[in-house]
Formats: C-alpha cells, sequence, structure tokens
C-alpha cells in the first residue's frame, strides 16, 4: 500500500495536485514543519503518485502497476533516497562522527537526474533531513537548482529550515506543515490504538504532534516519560537527589528528557496563566 493518506496533509495535496494537473508543478520542494507531522511520509506519497502509470483522480498511487511495485520496494530506477552518511572527513580525529549529506552524494543525485528518465516519467530524488547537507554538497546542488533538468523534481524535508543556506531554500517552493486541531489529531490518533491506551492523554504528552504521540503507543517510551515525570516531582518534593537525578536522566535520550521536562513547565505556565 503507498505510503498513508493523513488528514493534515491534505490541503498541501491538493494545492500540489492543482498544480500537477495545470503543468506548474516546481522542480523543487522544501516540506517543513515540526518533527512527527509525517512529511517523509507526504514526500513519498507524492514521488510514488508522480512515478506511477495510473493514479487515481486525486492523484493516489494505484498501488498495483510496476512503477508502484518498484518504488514499494526500493528499486525504482528513477527515484533516489539520500540521506546523511558519517562525516569522517573533516576531522578524521574526531570521537563522534557526525551525519551529513555528503557532496559525493549530491554529484551521484545529479547525475541520477541527468540521465533520461526509464519510464518516460519524473526523475524524483528524496533528501532528508535537508539541513544536514555539507556545506559543499548544498554549493553542488545550486547548480541543479538554477538549471533543473527536465522532468525532475527534488524533495528537501527537514523540521529546521533556517538551517538551509539562504541560498538553496530561496530556489525552492515552500510547503509547510502545521500540528493539526487537537480534533483531527485525536480521532486520527483514536482510529489507530486499543484500550487502555488513552489518545487524548498521549496526544497532550506529544505536544499535540500525531506521530509523536503514536510513537508512545509502543508502550517503553511512554513508560520511560512516566517514570522521568514521577522522579522529577520526586525532585520537586526535596525525596530525591537533584544532582543524582539529572546523572540518571543524561544517560539515556537527554535531548527527549529535556524537551518532556520543558513542555511540563509550558504546561504549568499556561494553567496559571489560565487557571479557568
Amino acid at each position: 500500500m503507498s505510503d498513508e493518506r493523513l488528514p493534515w496533509h491534505e490541503a498541501q495535496w491538493g494545492q500540489l495536485q492543482q498544480r500537477r494537473a495545470a503543468g506548474r508543478l516546481p522542480h523543487a520542494l522544501l516540506l517543513t514543519g515540526p518533527a512527527g507531522l509525517g512529511k517523509s511520509v507526504f514526500a513519498r506519497r507524492l514521488a510514488q503518485s508522480l512515478l506511477c502509470a495510473s493514479p487515481d483522480a486525486e492523484g493516489n498511487a494505484c498501488d498495483r502497476c510496476r512503477a508502484c511495485h518498484l518504488f514499494q520496494t526500493g528499486s525504482h530506477p528513477d527515484y533516489l533516497a539520500i540521506c546523511p552518511e558519517d562525516d569522517s572527513a573533516d576531522n578524521a580525529s574526531s570521537k563522534k562522527k557526525s551525519k551529513v549529506i555528503k557532496i559525493d552524494q549530491i554529484r551521484d543525485f545529479c547525475i541520477l537526474l541527468g540521465y533520461t528518465p526509464h519510464y518516460g516519467g519524473y526523475k524524483i530524488a528524496l533528501l532528508e533531513p535537508a539541513d544536514r547537507l555539507h556545506v559543499n554538497a548544498a554549493n553542488s546542488l545550486l547548480k541543479t537548482l538554477e538549471e533543473p533538468p527536465g522532468n525532475s523534481l527534488l524533495l528537501l524535508v527537514t523540521a529546521q529550515p533556517a538551517r538551509l543556506p539562504a541560498t538553496v531554500r530561496s530556489r525552492c517552493q515552500i510547503i509547510s506543515f502545521s500540528t493539526p486541531s487537537r480534533e483531527v489529531a485525536g480521532t486520527w490518533l483514536a482510529s489507530r490504538l486499543s484500550p487502555p491506551l488513552e489518545p487524548m492523554a498521549l496526544l497532550d504528552a506529544a505536544n499535540g504532534v500525531p506521530l509523536a504521540a503514536l510513537a508512545y503507543a509502543d508502550g517503553e517510551r511512554w513508560h520511560r516519560r512516566q517514570a522521568l515525570m514521577e522522579g522529577y516531582e520526586q525532585v520537586i518534593a526535596g525525596q530525591l537527589d537533584p544532582i543524582r537525578a539529572a546523572e540518571n536522566w543524561g544517560q539515556d535520550n537527554l535531548v527527549e528528557n529535556l524537551c518532556w521536562l520543558i513542555s511540563w513547565h509550558t504546561d504549568l505556565i499556561r494553567l496559571k496563566m489560565n487557571p479557568g
């Protein structure tokens, strides 16, 4: 089955399908918005749709043709997904290698776009997360953005567009995604959960981001959050040494733990400001 149709994507999907029908689809799209909204899901859905031999009236892929089969098995010759690799060239002595999209990856992608499509349609590349483009890779990408081959599409996905060079951003059509309403997100989440899981509790824990909320349903992550919050309450009550607690929290998923604590304080401030 092609990538899921998420209800908070439909406005953006309709906009692009109208441009597609008019023959005005941009050659480069920058998909932005908070993490957990399914931007990569949208990108893959669009890519498969454009490669499909028989899309439906709404532009969705048929899931039955040869092109769809090749896409779903990751072997379509006209589609390339580019993700970060270890960057050891800039600092070979670094103990912690960074993950970046390298210039060689972009060069290979540019070569791919220059070929004639195997199936006579689009040549498509997905870069995710695009904010991990090495500066040299970004510079290499500019020429393709300025002079794109015919029937080519570049999909850049990022939750941090400000980290992309302005020269790259300015050459892309920006498609923005925002957190859906509580009603839309809650209805979607409820359809994917089984009791005793409470969709609204998960949604609150994830700051309203539906895919992040769904990730809590695996149990382990939710229990880890609950343990963190219980420990934090003990610190506030003077029942747990804050230094020892901080050391424990820093050993596992530090960034996520900090996000949870920030979210907790944000909710507390809101309650103080709006007690009713």
